[in-house]
């Protein structure tokens, strides 16, 4: 069965990246294979993507945009190696980049490699030693990402590491500060999806904002659910561990047989209602699709590219959308290699043995670090509880964003081969 969860999920993954990303997830993709496979990097894997989630969601929802705003284009800018070179120097602050090659060794020999580095033999661990990343290319996007919306002081940056989200607030930062986003001039609309229905013909807007809400909302029942499954097959696959290395957990509680079977019983009943949450979320997404389908031919017909600011502001919308598409596949990227790990190199039941490495590698770690060490460690303990949680919510929410991001490129683009096709024939 764990063959073919990998198979399915390796297949699933490969497609999506050739077919719909760039070389970053490539990147991603490839140096995962190297890497090795702790629970802790599946961990901050996870906490990636989560934070890719949440700055669409923002971006979608939480920022206000106009015609002139400059946001997008810095967001969307190509990143030079001085501004490559500030956000790493942020990023080793943080417990597990400033300390993880200290153990990085050790854990690689009690821990043993991944599956291609086995195959690789020698070779595998030379490239493994050649490649290894520490700060990944989607890691430098999402910092990127966060100094536009939080600002370049990183006191004012959320915890994008702090992985304790429930499901109550999955799509919110628990902390940070916003700067504030202002137009130079023109109207501001309060976010992507009010600017984006401000395109449509009038009579058409009040059925799309109805609409997006009534999706929002579905959405939201469908990842809760799958948060709560996620959370029961996370207390049995902890317990499943700690009962395979339970003389060196004499104070962990094993769950009974009695609970056991209640647990199971209870995904059972939470995949009927994930079944019917996701049959009424496809149909409310249909039915705003819909919508913007109709509004699409409606603009064909009807478009107002006299108006700068209005090509202006379907300009901004649009390099919006491509960076939220964008970031959605490179999140999707990172929970599916997450659980493509987890489920091949059984990091779950490994992760008492991964304590002990940590706990020996401690040595290691210089004294000045050895604070930042303890943190490192205490996260992944409390992170770990929530890994498969985020990463069935996150999987979710990202797909969903890939697909609505695709919706506003088409009208956004519409509207902008139109003035360009004007422009041409003055």
């Amino acid at each position: 069965m764990k063959k073919i969860w990998a198979l399915l999920i390796n297949g699933l993954l490969a497609g999506l990246i050739i077919i719909m990303s760039g070389c970053t997830s490539l990147q991603e993709s490839f140096a995962s294979q190297m890497e090795v496979p702790t629970l802790e990097k599946q961990v901050n894997r996870v906490a990636i993507g989560m934070t890719i989630v949440r700055q669409n969601y923002i971006m979608t929802y939480k920022m206000p945009i106009s015609a002139d705003a400059k946001w997008p284009k810095a967001i969307s800018h190509e990143l030079e190696e001085s501004q490559k070179q500030e956000i790493a120097d942020k990023i080793q602050k943080d417990p597990y980049y400033a300390t993880a090659h200290y153990t990085d060794f050790l854990q690689r020999r009690m821990l043993g490699s991944s599956a291609t580095i086995n195959q690789l033999g020698n070779y595998g661990h030379f490239a493994a030693m050649l490649i290894n990343q520490t700060i990944s290319p989607i890691t430098y996007k999402v910092i990127q990402k966060t100094e536009v919306i939080y600002g370049k002081n990183s006191k004012n940056w959320p915890d994008i590491f702090d992985n304790d989200s429930l499901e109550d607030n999955f799509l919110e930062f628990k902390d940070g500060k916003m700067v504030d986003i202002e137009a130079i001039s023109g109207d501001v609309y309060q976010n992507l999806g009010e600017a984006m229905i401000s395109l449509t013909p009038i009579g058409m807007q009040k059925d799309l904002t109805q609409s997006q809400i009534e999706m929002l909302d579905a959405y939201e029942e469908v990842a809760t659910l799958k948060s709560q499954k996620a959370q029961n097959e996370s207390k049995l696959k902890i317990d499943e561990a700690q009962v395979k290395t339970k003389d060196k957990n004499e104070n962990y509680k094993f769950l009974t047989t009695w609970e056991k079977q209640q647990i199971k019983q209870e995904i059972l009943i939470l995949d009927e209602q994930i079944k019917k949450a996701e049959s009424i979320a496809n149909e409310q997404e249909m039915i705003y699709f819909t919508l913007l389908d109709d509004a699409m031919i409606a603009i064909q017909n009807e478009i107002n590219i006299d108006d700068e600011n209005y090509v202006n502001l379907a300009n901004n919308i649009n390099i919006v959308s491509k960076e939220i598409q964008s970031g959605a596949i490179e999140a999707y990227t990172s929970f599916a290699l997450a659980l493509t790990n987890i489920v091949t190199n059984d990091v779950i039941m490994k992760f008492p043995t991964e304590l002990v490495s940590l706990a020996i590698g401690k040595m290691y770690v210089p004294s000045n670090l050895q604070r930042k060490y303890d943190k490192r460690v205490l996260r992944v303990v409390k992170n770990s509880v929530y890994l498969l949680p985020n990463i069935f919510m996150g999987t979710y929410y990202a797909i969903k964003q890939i697909d609505l991001a695709q919706k506003y490129k088409d009208i956004t683009e519409t509207i902008m081969l139109a003035y360009e096709i004007k422009n041409k024939e003055l």
